[in-house]
């Protein structure tokens, strides 16, 4: 018997960084996300004969095979292994997973695969025990035990996570053109989850749930008002208030590169420049989220071709 399913990417604009509660992955501030439904996570599960799971990667035709890390096959086996607990159901399976876009870059694919494999083993688990279909806001709480921003990945467009609570807000700007340059493929050397504790150890994070939330609400206003330079301004100063944080932890680490900073200041200019141009974001990676409205789309499709084609992939 097998199942298969899918979950996107999403790409927060106010950050949580910082955990409450880590046993549950609750957050220390809300954020607000935009769901990214064209990079996707996908997952595959088939029962076995043996009593343990296994990983495998998806093989899909016409790309490159796709590697997880041993840590990484470790942590989606063990959160298997929690939603396999839920159900009370003892068998095993051969987990196979893929992503369409760079894992472990920064591009939030623990959220899409950890929403992926939850969405995955629920209709493998509910069939295989005769137990009804959870609702959409169950999975998402057990999805966030494996991976906090996971729990954003089940709604769309705009989601907000505060506390133990994912809802969609009704905002304007439901369809928004999405851009990312991919500055580095290459795996992270701070994983997500380790830099969650080390910020704490920054003499900036006494203030950060306090600046987020503040952020929140001036967001909130801007699109709610189509105030779109308002937003972009707040994104920005979002994202680097976040990398702040990693540049004074205890030990330092960033994830800007001599690129990134280059692409940054690029996208800076032209907004001088043209007095327009995308809300700019940044996760805990070196890869930069540009986000359009859909009346720029002659801009986005202007931008990428005169300043990044050729120079990085753009998805």
């Amino acid at each position: 018997m097998h199942w298969l399913a899918q979950a996107p990417a999403n790409i927060a604009l106010v950050k949580y960084m910082g955990k409450s509660d880590e046993a549950s992955n609750l957050p220390n501030n809300p954020s607000l996300s935009y769901t990214l439904p064209h990079l996707l996570s996908t997952v595959y599960l088939e029962t076995s004969p043996l009593k343990k799971d296994i990983w495998e990667p998806l093989e899909t035709p016409g790309t490159e095979p796709y590697a997880l890390t041993l840590e990484g096959q470790k942590r989606f086996i063990r959160h298997l292994e929690r939603l396999k607990q839920h159900f009370q159901y003892t068998g095993g399976f051969v987990i196979r997973s893929t992503n369409n876009f760079p894992a472990s870059s920064g591009l939030a694919s623990s959220a899409s695969s950890f929403a992926a494999l939850t969405k995955c083993a629920f209709l493998a688990l509910s069939e295989l025990t005769n137990q009804p279909m959870a609702s959409i806001d169950v999975q998402a709480a057990l999805s966030r035990m494996g991976s906090g921003s996971s729990c954003r990945s089940f709604f769309a467009p705009w989601v907000l996570w505060e506390n133990d609570s994912v809802r969609v807000l009704d905002l304007p700007y439901q369809d928004l053109i999405h851009q990312v340059v991919v500055i580095s493929h290459e795996e992270k050397a701070t994983p997500s989850s380790e830099a969650h504790k080390r910020v704490k150890t920054s003499p900036l994070y006494a203030e950060r749930a306090k600046a987020a939330e503040e952020h929140l609400k001036l967001l909130l206003d801007a699109l709610r008002e189509q105030k779109w330079e308002t937003a972009y301004r707040l994104c920005w100063r979002e994202f680097q208030d976040m990398h702040r944080l990693f540049t004074t932890s205890v030990p330092a680490f960033s994830y800007q590169t001599k690129a990134s900073l280059e692409v940054l200041d690029t996208l800076q200019r032209l907004w001088d420049t043209k007095g327009d141009g995308p809300i700019v974001t940044m996760d805990a990676g070196p890869n930069i989220h540009l986000l359009y409205r859909q009346d720029q789309a002659d801009l986005a499709n202007q931008i990428k071709r005169e300043y990044f084609v050729g120079n990085f992939d753009v998805l």
